[in-house]
Parts: C-alpha cells; sequence; structure tokens
C-alpha cells in the first residue's frame, strides 16, 4: 500500500488539565463500554462479506496503517473533495455534515468505505462547536434519499479552524447520541493548519484511529492535503489555556498590630463563601446543564427522525413515545431492558408501562410513573424469567383509578427476545 502523507508524533492542542477520574466513574465507564462492546459484536456480525472497488495494493495510506480492532476507514476522491470544498467554505467558526457510503466485512476486518459527503446547514454552530439541529438533520436525510438514495449514513465530520484536531466533550456526545454502531465514524479538519483525523468506535469506547486510505477513483494522486496527527479524545470542553501569570514584586511594609480582626474575618469569609458560590454555579452548574442540554438537543434531533420510521409508526402521539428500545430490534432474553422516552401527557395523574406476548390478549405491569418525564428513563424491564420470543411494549397514561385516559393514542413498541443460542457469535 502506498503511503501518501505522514502523521506527526503530537497534535499541536492547547489543553486543560485533566482530574484524576473516580474509582466510580471509572466502574461506570467500564461497565457502559461492556455494554457497548456487546451490542456492537452482535450488529458487526450481522455485515456482509464483500471486495473493495479497488485492490488494498492500490488505496493510499494516510497516517499509520489501523489497528487490529479498529476499523478501516477508505474515502473516495470525491467525498474528500466534498468535504474540502466544505471545511474552507468558513474558517470563522465549525461547519460540519455527514458521512454516506457503506460498511462490510473484507477478511478479518471492517472496511468503512465513505463515497460522499453532505453539507449541514446548521444554525447551531460557532468559533468552538457544532452540532446537528432538528431542521439541518431532516434536510441530511431528504438530501441523502435525493441524491444518494443507495448510499447509507456511516459517519459525520466536522471543522475546527485553528483550534487543532481533537475530539471535545460536546463532540462525544454528538457522535455517542447520533452515530452509536460501531462502524460509525467521525473526521475532524482544521481546515487552518491543514490536519485531520477520524475517531471511531474501539472496544466499546470513542478513540482516534491511527490513520484511512484513499481511494484514487479519479486520479492517482492523492487529493489529501492535510496532516494525518495523532491526537486524543477529551472528557471536558475546550478551553484556551491562561497566559501565564507574571511573579509579583510588591513587597507589603510589615505592620505590628493584628493583620485581620475578628470583623474583618468575618467579612473576608463570607467574601469566599460568595465567590465559591459563584464558581460552582458558573464553573460546574452551568457547564454540565449545557452538556445535558446538548445531549438531550441532540437525541430528540435524531429522535424525530428515527421514529418517522421506527417507533413513530406505533407511537403516533409525542407526548408519549418510547424511543429505547427500538421497534423491531432483537434483544438477549435474560437481560434487563432500559425504557427511555418521554411521557408528559396533559390530565394525566401517572403513567404505566405494560408488556405482552405478541399477538398476546393479556397486557401484564412493568412500572408505573407517578410524575411526567421528558427524555428520560421510564423504567427497567426485566426478562431473566421471561422465555425467548416476540414481545409488546404500551406506554399509556392513566388517571387516578389507573384507566387508561379515552383521549390518549397509546405508544405499542414491538421487538424480540432472543435466546443466548441463536445470538450470532464472533470471533
Amino acid at each position: 500500500m502506498t503511503s501518501a502523507s505522514r502523521s506527526d508524533n503530537q497534535a499541536d492542542i492547547s489543553r486543560p488539565r485533566r482530574e484524576l477520574p473516580t474509582a466510580e466513574a471509572v466502574a461506570t465507564a467500564e461497565a457502559v463500554a461492556v455494554g457497548h462492546v456487546a451490542s456492537h459484536r452482535a450488529a458487526l456480525a450481522g455485515l456482509p462479506f464483500r471486495q473493495p472497488p479497488a485492490p488494498p495494493s492500490d488505496w493510499l495510506l494516510h497516517g499509520e496503517v489501523p489497528s487490529e480492532g479498529q476499523p478501516v476507514v477508505l474515502i473516495h476522491q470525491t467525498a474528500l473533495l466534498q468535504i474540502i470544498a466544505h471545511s474552507r467554505s468558513n474558517l470563522a467558526c465549525e461547519l460540519g455534515g455527514a458521512l454516506l457510503g457503506h460498511t462490510y466485512r473484507y477478511k478479518s476486518g471492517i472496511i468503512v468505505e465513505v463515497k460522499a459527503a453532505l453539507p449541514a446547514m446548521s444554525a447551531d454552530h460557532g468559533p468552538v462547536h457544532f452540532t446537528f439541529s432538528a431542521d439541518s438533520w431532516s434536510r441530511l436525510h431528504r438530501d441523502r434519499a435525493t441524491h444518494y438514495s443507495n448510499l447509507d449514513i456511516i459517519g459525520w465530520f466536522h471543522t475546527h479552524p485553528d483550534l487543532g484536531v481533537f475530539y471535545s466533550s460536546d463532540d462525544v456526545v454528538v457522535h455517542s447520541a447520533a452515530f452509536t454502531l460501531p462502524w460509525h465514524v467521525g473526521l475532524v479538519v482544521d481546515p487552518v493548519r491543514d490536519e485531520a483525523a477520524f475517531f471511531g468506535w474501539v472496544a466499546g469506547e470513542l478513540s482516534p484511529l491511527g490513520g484511512f486510505y484513499e481511494l484514487p477513483e479519479r486520479q492517482p494522486e492523492t487529493q489529501v492535503p492535510w496532516q494525518i496527527v495523532r491526537t486524543s479524545v477529551w472528557d471536558h470542553a475546550y478551553e484556551a489555556e491562561p497566559q501565564a501569570e507574571q511573579n509579583s514584586h510588591v513587597v507589603l511594609a510589615r505592620n505590628t498590630r493584628p493583620r485581620f480582626s475578628v470583623r474583618e474575618l468575618g467579612l473576608i469569609t463570607s467574601v469566599a463563601a460568595l465567590l465559591l458560590s459563584f464558581f460552582l454555579i458558573f464553573g460546574v452548574v452551568l457547564p454540565l446543564r449545557n452538556q445535558v442540554k446538548l445531549l438531550e438537543t441532540t437525541l430528540l434531533n435524531v429522535a424525530q427522525v428515527s421514529l418517522a420510521e421506527t417507533n413513530g409508526l406505533t407511537c403516533p402521539d409525542p407526548r408519549l413515545r418510547i424511543l429505547v428500545p427500538l421497534g423491531g430490534q432483537g434483544y438477549p432474553a435474560g437481560s434487563m431492558i432500559q425504557i427511555i422516552g418521554t411521557a408528559e401527557y396533559p390530565d394525566a395523574r401517572r403513567y404505566q408501562i405494560d408488556m405482552r406476548l405478541a399477538e398476546g390478549d393479556q397486557w401484564m405491569m412493568i412500572a408505573r410513573l407517578g410524575q411526567d418525564t421528558r427524555l428520560g428513563k421510564l423504567a427497567k424491564w426485566d426478562t431473566t424469567e421471561l422465555p425467548a420470543g416476540s414481545y409488546e411494549l404500551r406506554l399509556s397514561p392513566v388517571d387516578s383509578n389507573n384507566i387508561r385516559l379515552a383521549s390518549s393514542s397509546p405508544c405499542i413498541v414491538s421487538l424480540a427476545l432472543i435466546a443466548q443460542a441463536d445470538q450470532p457469535k464472533t470471533k
């Protein structure tokens, strides 16, 4: 394979300090990663085997050869030119879009073949952030259906003008909410410094990919203007490093009386407490609320499109909707399934979630909620004692006597519980 560019040992990025994670955070992250790995293996096992459009010896390598466990990104020159043109169209703010193509298995690896790129015209972007608004996400799907109906959305790209290449905490939120399949990749481009890198799911976690391949279907010479850099995924928002403070050379005269009186100490303590409160509000609470708001917005935007093709057909009322699990999907029998969605129906005293065997007559209650919930956890469904088969979940608003409101349209989602022996196995 021909190498068409080199990789730097380190990206030139200004980075804030990281705090060491707590044991609880590490345990939670490991549990999430294990869940991702299990679901990713099942999804990858369903991919078809296919021959790539050209022999690997004709591909142009950028960066390092992908390591074991990483998806192999093969991007067409047509898609590269589309990304380059869009990324250079505005250097004052972040831009982005969707990567289109196909994913398949080839020999022992996974090929993510990027054939085209669609720009996203999002109003929610700025100098240091980009996300998909509901309008831009819907327009992307319309444009794909019109111009590239034979291609799938297999990832996304966005720019970091003169910021360097990395995955910020906002980028992690967008990728984790909208691009959850194990072959979904993200490309970050700095069009000012001409740097780039791909990111993707590796062992259930988002990680930078060592390199990618260019398919020279237009001309033998490379079309990539970027330097492929080694980078990382951040768990915090981008912040410029503050300038180092100059050492003070002011000498204060010694005072013979006590430095502070009791009254002065009390005043200082009050001021310190006030400053600490401001720090907690503006340094911790508000950024956390912004992260939650971004995650919620992204999830809602993605769900609006996804539900139109899946759960939306059987959940016509947006005030009563189950987002997870998705209809028509299979889940391991005996597992604990999280039910996530929205329940905020007028005049409802509480909400009830029931289940039954598909085409059965008798509903059995799973849980009852006493308050409205918007894009949150509705219940946990314990399937330990249930046999494999097809099931239905129902979300209904009820009155004080637990009778379903006659004016409501319940949300019903069909899914399957799959026996362990029936689940696909991967080596």
